[in-house]
């Protein structure tokens, strides 16, 4: 919605408050056109003040970006389908496959069932030798995005984090509605993994403990989209060779709507939107072409978000550098 539509509704909302305070002696007197005539100026001054506030905070959070978004009038019909569980309840998160790992670890291969987004996924978990210590606190978790197939390299001397390695939901992070949007990969990401890994481990109850991690393009820009959007499920975030430039093109690869095409916009929301509280590392090849989007995606950053920019001289195999650093800012405090 427009600048053009907010101003003249904000400009008679001031003129209906002016009007009230002129006109209010006039319409007084006894008898009920005065009470009326009074209650008409009250209740169009109201309505005028309602809507300007309303559109000025859509206008800021962008919770319906056009008419179309407000009406439902969105191409193809586009809606978001709701996933319903018949029958028994299926276990979100059931262990398929475990091999050890060198100084005591494991690496479990976990089948993830999401019931709210629909989605069935595996996801690899690393977990170190101090994880099975008796009467361990629960250690730090961090999901790390990969763009493919591929298994990333995790830290072989990791001894405080899980670290959970999942793909990318049909290489989305966002919950695309409409028949050919795609799964409903953000409920996936931020809603059906933490419940399986709560299910199926011993894992920190609140935020202070998770984070997120991508390697590349695609999986950075998804790890830290995933952190901004939900930042009551991860504290923090680290991307390596992220791309935080703005969406090319139209709508129509986000089931054409506007208002999901700005969630995956991530410079205009440090520019528009209140920052959330978490911390973000941006890692990138100092030669390489995202050094300088890592730069300036953090000099947009403001609290209470931080962020750190880290230049890598080859960022071929510097996974396990980042991840590190990311585990290190999830360390717990120790039990009192």
């Amino acid at each position: 919605m427009s600048v053009a539509f907010i101003g003249p509704v904000s400009l008679l909302a001031l003129g209906a408050v002016v009007a009230a305070l002129v006109l209010w002696r006039r319409a007084a007197g006894p008898g009920p056109r005065a009470v009326l005539a009074r209650s008409g100026l009250l209740l169009a001054a109201q309505c005028a003040l309602t809507a300007s506030v309303v559109l000025l905070a859509n206008r800021y959070f962008v919770f319906y970006p056009t008419w179309d978004d407000l009406l439902g009038n969105t191409p193809e019909g586009a809606r978001v389908a709701h996933v319903q569980v018949q029958g028994p309840r299926a276990a979100p998160a059931k262990r398929t496959g475990t091999e050890a790992r060198s100084g005591g670890g494991r690496v479990d291969v976990l089948d993830v069932r999401g019931a709210r987004s629909g989605i069935d996924a595996k996801a690899r978990v690393y977990l170190p030798k101090r994880y099975f210590d008796p009467g361990a606190q629960p250690l730090p978790v961090a999901v790390v995005l990969t763009a493919g197939d591929g298994e990333p390299t995790i830290p072989a001397d990791a001894r405080q984090t899980i670290y959970v390695a999942v793909p990318l939901p049909g290489g989305r992070c966002q919950d695309v509605p409409g028949r050919t949007g795609g799964p409903l990969a953000e409920t996936f990401l931020a809603a059906d993994l933490p419940a399986a890994l709560a299910d199926a481990y011993h894992v920190p109850p609140t935020r202070d403990g998770w984070g997120v991690a991508g390697d590349g393009p695609a999986a950075g820009r998804c790890a830290a989209r995933l952190a901004m959007l939900h930042s009551d499920r991860f504290a923090a975030v680290a991307t390596l060779d992220a791309r935080f430039d703005e969406p090319r093109g139209d709508a129509a690869p986000y089931g054409g709507s506007e208002a999901i095409r700005r969630s995956d916009d991530l410079p205009w929301r440090l520019r528009n939107v209140p920052p959330p509280p978490v911390w973000l590392l941006a890692a990138a090849d100092r030669d390489g072409p995202d050094a300088g989007q890592a730069r300036r995606f953090v000099s947009l950053v403001r609290p209470p978000m931080r962020a750190e920019t880290l230049l890598l001289a080859h960022s071929g195999g510097e996974l396990t550098d980042v991840l590190r650093r990311l585990g290190d800012r999830l360390l717990l405090p120790p039990r009192e």
